[in-house]
């Protein structure tokens, strides 16, 4: 079993949660975020089917279940439009980790899967301000470019180490044709 931080907390909130018969906002609130924080998105929506429908009316609990919904569509924009939100100390770091998290995931993402992309774009993705975003490139040794006066951001090439493994098989596949051909 994996285990992190909140694996004693969420543990003692499950069995809470089948204990009792009326809980709380407070204790959805907190099984939700960990959830969130856990990836465990299948639980958290079926955690969000078992809330009171008098319970669902909390606010907080109402934005949790929009990080959920969110993350369930990779919708990193809603994810991060709906973070921003002041949250009680009961759930403030499971979901402040969480934050963390996807921003590392969104410039892993965006590494991997861009050559250069405008600043612009991954500001209103991401909703840093522009200094918490060049510090985050500059991390990362992203390069920084002026195209017109837009500002595209490079992320660093991974230089892979380069793969013997297609030229042996090309061999060997051209020396069993010339075998077959003789």
């Amino acid at each position: 079993m994996h285990l992190n931080k909140y694996t004693e907390l969420l543990e003692r909130l499950e069995s809470e949660e089948l204990e009792q018969v009326e809980l709380g906002a407070e204790v959805y609130q907190q099984l939700l975020a960990i959830y969130l924080y856990e990836n465990k998105l299948a639980n958290a929506k079926l955690l969000w089917m078992r809330v009171p429908d008098k319970l669902k009316e909390d606010k907080e609990l109402s934005q949790l279940n929009l990080l959920n919904l969110a993350l369930q569509h990779n919708n990193y924009t809603d994810f991060f439009k709906h973070i921003k939100y002041e949250w009680s100390e009961k759930v403030k770091a499971p979901l402040e980790d969480l934050l963390l998290k996807q921003r590392e995931e969104l410039f892993t993402l965006v590494g991997s899967a861009y050559v250069s992309i405008y600043q612009q774009d991954l500001l209103e993705l991401s909703l840093l301000s522009e200094n918490e975003l060049k510090k985050t490139c500059a991390a990362l040794d992203w390069t920084e470019e002026l195209y017109g006066d837009r500002v595209i951001l490079k992320p660093k090439v991974k230089e892979t180490p380069p793969s013997r493994g297609n030229d042996d098989q090309l061999l060997k596949l051209t020396e069993f044709v010339t075998f077959l051909e003789n």
